[in-house]
């Protein structure tokens, strides 16, 4: 039998082309299929796109409601995690009639704080720690600004009344103030004592920024001042840290500082001067009347005690030279000792510069009346501590 080479040629093309349409028929339905999945995938990252960016917008929403702009922004940058995390404190903080965003710019420490969020360790930052006593009363009733017109008052284009935003913020500086004054007290370091005086002198330092940015914009601060207890908490604090600093406390058995001045009351007197300087020194500029009132007692307070102490020794002094005049009058021990710390003026004379010399030399206990003339040649009493002399 012949072989027909032009029949094998013509089916070996026929082949070679069903073959090459199978091939490219193969590959067009790859292709349909590289391409479907493709559109589906892009409908996919659509779709998740899509719903990323409506929670967001939902978070972004939520935040507004306690936080300015720029906190917002700083919060969804890291993420929405802390995001929810910034909302359920903001949540938490409007309950209590408190300031998230006040919070939010809040100088931080090392240790947790209801008042202060850190969107680092937003779960660990409202975790309470413990804290000193907390205002009870509720947020006043909200004062709107109201619209400036011509039948307003003049002054009143100027000064207006804070809004609740404002009033809130306020507070929860001041209670943040309150818990950082109570743990600076409590700290069991004097490296954990510093940090506190640094966060809360910090913090007190914005307080008074937020205070004067409202000032000029017209608002009147007057009514953000501290409230009573607040301003208990200041002054009890500065005067409990003062004593324990220099070993004049100790605290009982429910924890609390008691002040230790048996034999100690010119070293007491003269603790309680340092800690009116410290006050004076960290609110003296405060324009807080009543708090300003409060502060100068400490130093009314403590002269009248001065004079007292001063005058009751010279009675116990002129008491033993009356009965060591009288022989059937009995001395008590114990106004014998008072009187032994009452130092008469010799006749040579005594001025205050040298009683101060005398007393740095160790002429002079603590507790020992000394008296003095003055530059008018009017006989006065000093008062020796072991941290100078009271006059």
């Amino acid at each position: 039998m012949g072989f027909n080479f032009g029949a094998f040629v013509g089916g070996a093309s026929d082949n070679l082309v069903n073959m090459i349409k199978t091939k490219e028929a193969q590959l067009y339905e790859e292709q349909k299929d590289e391409k479907e999945r493709l559109r589906e995938a892009r409908v996919e990252a659509t779709r998740k796109r899509q719903a990323d960016e409506e929670e967001a917008k939902g978070l972004i929403e939520s935040l507004s409601l306690f936080y300015t702009p720029d906190q917002v922004k700083d919060i969804m940058a890291n993420g929405k995690a802390p995001a929810k995390y910034a909302i359920n404190h903001g949540e938490y903080m409007a309950g209590r009639g408190l300031s998230a965003s006040a919070s939010y710019s809040m100088p931080k420490t090392s240790v947790q704080s209801e008042f202060t969020f850190d969107i680092n360790d937003p779960r660990g930052s409202q975790v309470s720690p413990q804290m000193a006593a907390m205002e009870k009363e509720q947020v006043d009733k909200a004062i709107r600004e109201a619209p400036v017109d011509s039948t307003q008052p003049f002054i009143s284009r100027f000064t207006q009344p804070p809004k609740e935003d404002d009033m809130t913020k306020a507070k929860t500086f001041e209670a943040r103030l309150v818990e950082l004054d109570f743990q600076r007290t409590n700290a069991t370091s004097q490296q954990k004592r510093d940090e506190f005086d640094q966060a809360y002198n910090n913090t007190l330092d914005s307080y008074q920024k937020f205070k004067e940015d409202l000032d000029g914009k017209g608002t009147d601060t007057s009514g953000l001042d501290f409230s009573k207890q607040s301003r208990d908490s200041h002054v009890d604090n500065e005067i409990q840290r003062t004593f324990e600093l220099e070993g004049y406390a100790e605290k009982d058995i429910s924890g609390k500082i008691k002040l230790v001045q048996t034999g100690n009351m010119a070293n007491s007197f003269a603790l309680r001067y340092r800690a009116h300087g410290n006050l004076v020194s960290q609110y003296g500029d405060s324009t807080d009347k009543a708090f300003t009132t409060m502060i100068n007692n400490v130093k009314n307070g403590t002269d009248q005690s001065v004079n007292v102490y001063r005058q009751n020794v010279y009675r116990a002094h002129l008491g033993v030279q009356r009965a060591a005049a009288d022989n059937n009058t009995t001395i008590e021990a114990q106004d014998t000792a008072t009187a032994n710390k009452f130092k008469p003026l010799p006749s040579e004379g005594r001025t205050k510069e040298e009683v101060m010399s005398q007393a740095a030399k160790g002429m002079y206990g603590q507790n020992d009346v000394v008296q003095y003339t003055d530059e008018n040649g009017t006989l006065k009493m000093a008062l020796v501590s072991d941290y100078g002399v009271l006059f």
